[in-house]
C-alpha cells in the first residue's frame, strides 16, 4: 500500500512538469539543419509570422545565406560568395501538413525535449533572428522550397565561418541545449554534438504509424 501511495504523489507532483515540456525536432536534410515545432506550441504573440500559415501542423525554420538559399540551382559565383564574402541572410519557414519525419522522409529527425522555460526562449531567439524594420511582423520577400513555404529577411550575415548549421547550433545553446556551437560548419557536425549532448532521441516514422 504504501508503494502505491508513493507512486501515486510521484505521479501527481511530475503531471504539472511532464504538461510543460515541449519537443523541438532537428530536421537534417544532409547539409542544412533546420529546426521544427509543432505549430500549436508556437505563439504568434511571440513569433508573429507563424500566422502565415494558419493550416500548418508543424513548422520547420532554417537560416541561411539569401542568394545561394534562394536559389534551387546555384551557380559557382553564388557558392562561392556565400562561403567567402559575409552576405545578407533570409529565414526559410515552411509549413508541413504531418510531422517532419513523414513529410521528409529522407531526413534526419532528432527530438529535443525542452521545459516550458527553455522553449520559451529559443522560440524567442529564433523569432529575434526575423528582421522586421520596426514593424511588428515581417513581410516574406520570396516563396520558399516547398509548397507551403516563405523567406523573410533574417538578421545576421551568413559566411563559410557561420553557417546554417552554425545559427541552429548557437541558437540551442542559447536555450540551454548541451552543444558547444564553436566550430560547428557542418550538419553531420551539428547532429553528432546534438546527439552525443542528448543521448539520442532519434524520431523516424514507425510502418503504420500516425505522426501527424
Amino acid at each position: 500500500m504504501r508503494v502505491v501511495l508513493i507512486a501515486l504523489i510521484a505521479v501527481v507532483l511530475s503531471g504539472p512538469a511532464m504538461a510543460q515540456m515541449r519537443e523541438v525536432l532537428a530536421v537534417n536534410i544532409g547539409w542544412h539543419v533546420g529546426l521544427a515545432f509543432s505549430a500549436g506550441d508556437l505563439d504568434t504573440a511571440v513569433f508573429p509570422e507563424v500566422a502565415d500559415f494558419p493550416d500548418a501542423r508543424w513548422i520547420e525554420i532554417g537560416w541561411g545565406d539569401a542568394a545561394f538559399y534562394q536559389d534551387p540551382d546555384p551557380d559557382l559565383n553564388t557558392i562561392l560568395e556565400a562561403a567567402l564574402v559575409p552576405t545578407p541572410a533570409v529565414l526559410h519557414l515552411v509549413a508541413m501538413p504531418a510531422h517532419p519525419a513523414r513529410y521528409l522522409p529522407g531526413a534526419e529527425v532528432l527530438a529535443i525535449p525542452l521545459g516550458a522555460e527553455p522553449f520559451t526562449r529559443l522560440v524567442t531567439r529564433i523569432s529575434s533572428s526575423m528582421r522586421r524594420e520596426e514593424r511588428t511582423r515581417a513581410e516574406a520577400i520570396a516563396p520558399g522550397l516547398y509548397p507551403d513555404s516563405r523567406f523573410y529577411p533574417a538578421t545576421g550575415r551568413f559566411h563559410l565561418g557561420r553557417t546554417c548549421n552554425t545559427w541552429v547550433a548557437e541558437t540551442l545553446a542559447e536555450a540551454g541545449v548541451p552543444i558547444d556551437p564553436d566550430g560547428v560548419v557542418t550538419a553531420d557536425t551539428l547532429m553528432k554534438r546534438l546527439r552525443a549532448g542528448l543521448a539520442g532521441g532519434m524520431v523516424t516514422p514507425p510502418a503504420g504509424s500516425d505522426l501527424r
